[in-house]
């Protein structure tokens, strides 16, 4: 497994990468994945990572894509809204939660100031990808009372990182 800071520098890169595809699309897309290159699933990655440590998220559990659903560029900031795709070890069946990510990226430098991670709504639970995959309206974006709020700044290069779990 990767550590952090490889998936973050990996996922800043990358968004930095493809960041004029968004800023050049002529519509709304459904999903953005595509333009956006493997910034979804360096984004589950990174979730993943951010995750492990946290008591309440069950050590079986992993994080293996996202569908990106809106993104929007504005200055140095970047943010992201999708589903995740999360699984459980020894089964097969896999289950969806929406996540926002925000971005303060460095100009001209694969590298960011901060970035803040929102998954899971506490006021909706839940649903497996087969359903989401009949009813791909039922995580329209909405106000939601997010149950991970991860906060985190970029430190010096030399320092360690853990995740402020709000």
């Amino acid at each position: 497994m990767k550590r952090l800071e490889e998936i973050e520098l990996m996922l800043i890169s990358e968004l930095q990468s493809n960041i004029s595809n968004i800023e050049n699309l002529d519509s709304d897309l459904e999903y953005y994945n595509e333009i956006l290159g493997d910034s979804s699933f360096l984004l589950g990655g990174l979730l993943d990572v951010l995750l492990k440590p946290d008591n309440d998220w069950d050590s079986k559990k992993w994080i293996d894509d996202s569908l990106l659903t809106r993104i929007k560029s504005e200055g140095n900031k970047l943010s992201i809204s999708g589903i995740m795709i999360w699984g459980i070890e020894n089964i097969t069946e896999q289950w969806t939660d929406p996540f926002y990510f925000e971005v303060k990226l460095k100009e001209n430098k694969p590298d960011f100031d901060e970035y803040t991670f929102l998954f899971c709504d506490l006021d909706k639970s839940e649903i497996s990808y087969e359903d989401f995959s009949m009813n791909r309206n039922y995580w329209n974006p909405t106000e939601r009372n997010w149950k991970y709020i991860i906060n985190q700044k970029n430190p010096t290069p030399s320092s360690a990182k853990s995740p402020d779990l709000a």
